[in-house]
């Protein structure tokens, strides 16, 4: 059964909304199905966008294009920059979109349906082109909040597949509770409302971070069992104080986006053992739906820095003559898709995934990263190419600069005669890219150093990503 059914009972809670309502799993189904039966109006598959916003709406739209079985949706964050929404419009013509109101839409679309919360508009054509492959269920992002044009295409069953491995995993029950403290367009946020429907569990929808007082609030009233986040969430609830909040019901803690800190993991560690909660520290890509790996809690003081082993139903291998850790499992992607064409593809890639991150095994079987072989960094657990932002950089500086990084940082390297404000360079990171200034360091430079062919020596350049 796939987490999109919703076969639970009806009277379940499901979902409690930022006012604090309830909503029930009948009610759930009732609503997404109604939406599946207004998006899908023709035998023809298309593709949707959905800005998915922390509303119930939002999640009965998401659902009801799964259960349309007909309307492949591609999840993006409701604050993404109008120009970055504009060029994704153009590249795969969405024959719908749903968002908040106020969106400034594409003059190819017309107000079809409105919430009052929520609003749905149709596309004025009758076709946006070719249609998606009948295995493709889901779009996301590469780069998370950036809005990239390149997407990851996921199938139905590479869905269905994850949301129950991590079910499994983690022991996920009925009676669990989880609070919305990561976007819903991000795969790991996601995944949390994904698995906790897997299982007939819960989530309660806030806007409030876990730095503030009404978060607490909501989530000591709504009797949460766990708390995921990537690493600048585990800074913050540190700083929080959780271990005084005194949740009844809390017992879970999971981590992914990004490395944790030794001194992190180590501190919620102990704080899980002191408490009786159960800490996994996790690793995934977008591209595996989107979780590969995780740290057995029971393991986890004498493996800090380890990624742990594959998920339920995957595999982790090393590539012997690149060190690349490659996994294999049913939750692999179909492939990327960059055009409208792209996303009637079959799958490319047949269950393996190369990472693209270098690691090693111990002989327990426990893996370990040691490095990157792409182009990529991760910034409070979305992750960013670099090659995207210096073409976004250059364009606005009119000349070149190199980019840099490693988790949670991003280096701007600008040579002299490239003139700037650093408030102006940081601003421009915020708007188009969701880069905020605690995550950059800019340094400016004589001249970017370049390899025999003119191409940058980043190499050259890694020793100031490291200071």
């Amino acid at each position: 059964m796939a987490f999109w059914e919703l076969n639970h009972r009806p009277d379940t809670v499901a979902l409690i909304d930022p006012s604090g309502r309830a909503h029930t799993y009948g009610a759930l189904k009732d609503s997404a199905d109604r939406v599946a039966e207004r998006i899908h109006r023709s035998p023809v598959r298309d593709v949707g966008f959905i800005l998915f916003s922390i509303r119930p709406e939002a999640v009965a739209v998401y659902l009801g294009a799964l259960r349309s079985g007909g309307q492949v949706p591609l999840l993006l964050q409701p604050g993404i920059n109008p120009s970055l929404l504009r060029t994704l419009i153009d590249i795969y013509a969405p024959g719908w979109i749903a968002a908040d109101p106020g969106l400034s839409i594409h003059a190819d679309y017309h107000l079809e349906h409105d919430w009052g919360s929520y609003v749905l508009f149709r596309r004025n054509a009758s076709e946006g082109g070719i249609s998606p492959h009948p295995e493709c269920g889901l779009l996301l992002s590469t780069s998370g909040s950036t809005g990239s044009p390149k997407l990851v295409r996921l199938s139905y069953s590479a869905l269905a597949h994850n949301a129950a491995a991590i079910a499994e995993y983690l022991g996920l029950r009925p009676d669990d509770r989880a609070i919305s403290t990561l976007p819903l367009a991000y795969s790991f946020g996601m995944s949390v409302l994904n698995s906790h429907l897997e299982v007939g569990g819960s989530l309660t929808l806030t806007p409030h971070n876990v730095l503030t007082r009404e978060f607490w609030g909501v989530a000591l009233a709504d009797d949460i069992t766990s708390l995921s986040g990537v690493p600048s969430t585990f800074e913050m609830l540190r700083r929080a104080g959780l271990a005084e909040r005194r949740l009844r019901r809390l017992r879970m803690l999971t981590q992914a986006g990004g490395r944790l800190s030794e001194a992190l993991t180590r501190y919620f560690a102990a704080l899980a053992v002191e408490h009786g909660w159960l800490f996994f520290v996790m690793y995934g890509q977008t591209e595996a739906s989107p979780r590969i790996s995780f740290v057995p809690p029971r393991r986890l003081s004498e493996k800090i820095g380890s990624i742990g082993i594959a998920i339920p139903g995957g595999r982790l291998t090393l590539d012997e003559s690149s060190g690349e850790l490659v996994y294999q499992g049913p939750n692999v992607m179909m492939g990327y898709a960059q055009s409208r064409y792209e996303l009637a593809k079959p799958d490319e890639c047949h269950g393996v995934l190369r990472t693209g991150d270098l690691a090693e095994q111990d002989g327990e079987g426990f893996f370990y990263l040691t490095g990157r072989l792409s182009r990529f960094v991760k910034l409070s657990g979305s992750r960013v190419n670099l090659d995207e932002v210096e073409v976004a950089l250059g364009r606005i500086l009119g000349g070149k600069v190199a980019c840099v990084g490693r988790e949670d940082r991003l280096v701007v390297v600008v040579p002299a005669d490239v003139v700037f404000k650093d408030v102006e360079l940081e601003g421009s990171l915020r708007d188009l890219f969701n880069i905020y200034a605690g995550s950059v360091r800019i340094h400016q430079i004589a001249t970017l150093p370049e390899m025999t062919n003119g191409k940058i020596d980043y190499k050259a350049l890694k020793a100031l990503a490291e200071s």
